[in-house]
């Protein structure tokens, strides 16, 4: 009979070890044996909220068994942090695109805030109780860079993955040139940025071809046109069932037997600007061989452009980094035994 009560509180010591040493990892559990005393903590933290750099107060309270002497009481806390960061391109329209990463995790391990000597307590005659505040540090204050009026490429580098810069530009210049989808929004990036002369000349005589160099936006916008007059013809066959090949003929007279024939219009070199008996009006996109040229002219365009709102004149971006501190109240005895907290408040630095 003896020999079952001695298991049994062993059993329940071992489960008082776990429960007071779950809030974080601690080296001190490691050396603990099982069915030791360990001193007996609890404590009320007076905020959740703190500025960071000030002080977080609390009430400790604590004792351990009659033939144990209390050495000392820390606070210990865990670093954790939030980070969210986001682009938005503006010098497209109907592409609505926004890039966007996310970090949580730990940047700091638990260790010691603050030691406080067990004479600061006070007995009560039930257990002892210390009343303190541990310290928060001012570099872990939160931190917003919001649709800034002026760029700064520091704190974008400081803020934002090595990547993120091409890999949101890569993005934007792949989905407007992969075919028309996109379309109008093409038209509008090669009308409203300021391509120079040189780009459009160095471009042509690499391609062949004859696209106009001016810089002018309405000058570009002329350039870039669709009409409705008819300017010569179109029919199609289909390849391995699948393929549609357009074949462009000077009059409808020059057109197999038996085939349908549609007008295509007059348009810029670059456009094939036709009759769809699909949609019953006129279609519009970029001849495929001209999709490379444009491919390789907006590629020249730098990120801070594509993500600058010319009508609030700001770049759109957004960046926040948040930190949140997870302490812990603990005990030492002068055997160096511990007692953990295990009712710990994350607390939310600001």
């Amino acid at each position: 009979m003896i020999m079952k009560h001695q298991y049994i509180i062993g059993s329940i010591a071992a489960a008082f070890v776990l429960l007071t040493s779950c809030a974080v990892h601690d080296p001190f559990a490691d050396k603990m044996e099982i069915g030791q005393v360990l001193p007996t903590v609890d404590w009320q933290q007076n905020s959740t909220v703190v500025k960071a750099g000030n002080y977080a107060s609390f009430k400790g309270q604590y004792y351990t068994s009659s033939d144990r002497e209390i050495d000392h009481s820390e606070v210990w806390g865990l670093i954790r942090r939030e980070q969210s960061a986001a682009a938005t391109s503006k010098l497209t329209t109907s592409l609505a695109y926004t890039k966007t990463y996310t970090i949580n995790d730990t940047v700091r391990s638990a260790q010691s805030l603050a030691t406080y000597p067990h004479s600061l307590a006070v007995w009560d005659g039930y257990e002892y109780t210390l009343n303190d505040s541990f310290p928060t540090s001012r570099t872990l204050a939160p931190v917003t860079w919001a649709t800034p009026t002026t760029w700064d490429q520091d704190k974008f580098d400081s803020y934002y993955p090595s990547t993120f810069q091409q890999e949101f530009v890569d993005y934007l210049v792949n989905a407007l040139t992969k075919d028309s989808l996109y379309y109008n929004d093409l038209r509008n990036v090669y009308i409203n940025y300021d391509f120079t002369v040189e780009q459009f000349e160095t471009l042509n005589a690499k391609y062949g071809f004859n696209i106009p160099t001016d810089t002018a936006a309405d000058k570009k916008s002329d350039n870039w046109f669709a009409g409705d007059e008819i300017d010569h013809y179109y029919y199609t066959t289909v390849k391995d069932s699948a393929s549609v090949i357009y074949h462009e003929i000077a009059s409808e007279a020059d057109a197999p037997e038996g085939v349908s024939v549609y007008p295509v219009y007059t348009s810029s070199e670059w456009l094939f600007s036709r009759y769809s008996d699909d949609t019953g009006g006129k279609i519009t996109t970029v001849r495929s061989q001209y999709m490379p040229y444009w491919k390789e002219l907006i590629s020249s365009i730098p990120f801070t452009a594509w993500i600058y709102n010319t009508s609030d004149k700001n770049y759109t971006v957004n960046f926040t980094r948040q930190y949140y501190l997870m302490p812990s109240f603990r005990v030492y005895d002068t055997e160096g035994k511990v007692g953990i907290s295990s009712n710990n408040k994350e607390v939310t630095l600001n």
